[in-house]
């Protein structure tokens, strides 16, 4: 099985320490740095959830030339994941997060968006192959536009492809899957979509609109919704302590993905997807679930 991811390729790092005092100079808390772990973010974490499943995974994406892009393409390659990244002048998508006992303390942001010259660039390099699915993942960092999508209508007709849609939901037509959290359901909507069932009608809208065949649209601690050409089913999140919720909706579009291509039904594969996240988020930092953990 081969799938092609494309998107906001970064790197995250978790910076461990203690924070014990406030500092004299300012009422902030004093982070005594330990050690720091890095692993692979934004679409990077798509393609290793997939890639956990044993999925043959090629990852197209943007990266500085710098040493975070050495390091992302590094780890990719670790985990089996093929890079296949574009070299930037700007820098590589970085966020780095301190964390004390497990808390949050501050996240640091690196990044500056990309042209759209340089992710026009990137469909240059890459070559349609007897790919299984298409998995687009945009963050809204540059990586992706207009161009992206239908470059992959255009060149995979009959080819499963889903996206994370942010920014260009309305232009995600075409799409067998298209998976919105609930910021980007109602940021699409200029709704508030406070209740389920009122996201219920948004999905619902969002499906006839787009003539996809599946929105899988997540809620959180609230479950998701699936309304699909195979019927429409609210999956519950699973009950788990949640200790970091980074990478969630990463996990749900590459489980579903994985699902759909294994031969469940949209219900089942948005069943899989929940437990998968619901492993996700009771580990810290972004984490890729194993079949064996989920099943």
């Amino acid at each position: 099985m081969k799938v092609a991811v494309i998107g906001d390729v970064m790197l995250d790092e978790y910076a461990f320490g203690k924070v014990e005092r406030i500092s004299p100079e300012a009422p902030v808390p004093v982070f005594n740095y330990v050690s720091s772990k890095f692993l692979p973010g934004g679409a990077a974490n798509v393609a290793l959830n997939l890639a956990r499943l044993g999925v043959h995974v090629h990852l197209y994406g943007i990266v500085g030339e710098d040493s975070d892009g050495d390091e992302v393409e590094l780890l990719c390659r670790s985990v089996n994941v093929v890079p296949r990244f574009l070299r930037s002048k700007l820098r590589t998508l970085k966020k780095t997060r301190l964390i004390s006992k497990y808390h949050h303390v501050l996240r640091i942001d690196y990044e500056e968006k990309f042209l759209a010259d340089e992710a026009l660039e990137l469909l240059n390099i890459f070559r349609p192959r007897d790919y299984d699915a298409v998995v687009v993942s945009n963050y809204d960092k540059g990586t992706i536009v207009s161009e992206t999508l239908h470059f992959m209508r255009e060149n995979f007709p009959h080819v499963l492809k889903a996206i994370d849609p942010k920014s260009l939901f309305w232009e995600s037509g075409g799409f067998d899957l298209i998976k919105p959290n609930l910021s980007e359901l109602r940021k699409a909507m200029n709704m508030p979509l406070e209740d389920i069932d009122e996201v219920k009608e948004a999905a619902e809208k969002a499906y006839e609109k787009l003539k996809v065949k599946a929105v899988v649209a997540t809620m959180g601690d609230r479950g998701m919704w699936v309304i699909s050409n195979e019927g429409e089913f609210y999956i519950p999140a699973l009950k788990r302590d949640v200790i970091d919720i980074t990478g969630a909706g990463d996990t749900v579009l590459a489980w579903v993905v994985w699902a759909r291509l294994q031969g469940y039904s949209w219900k089942e594969s948005g069943e899989l997807a929940s437990r998968a996240a619901a492993i996700t988020v009771s580990k810290l930092g972004a984490y890729a679930p194993t079949y064996e953990e989920v099943k």
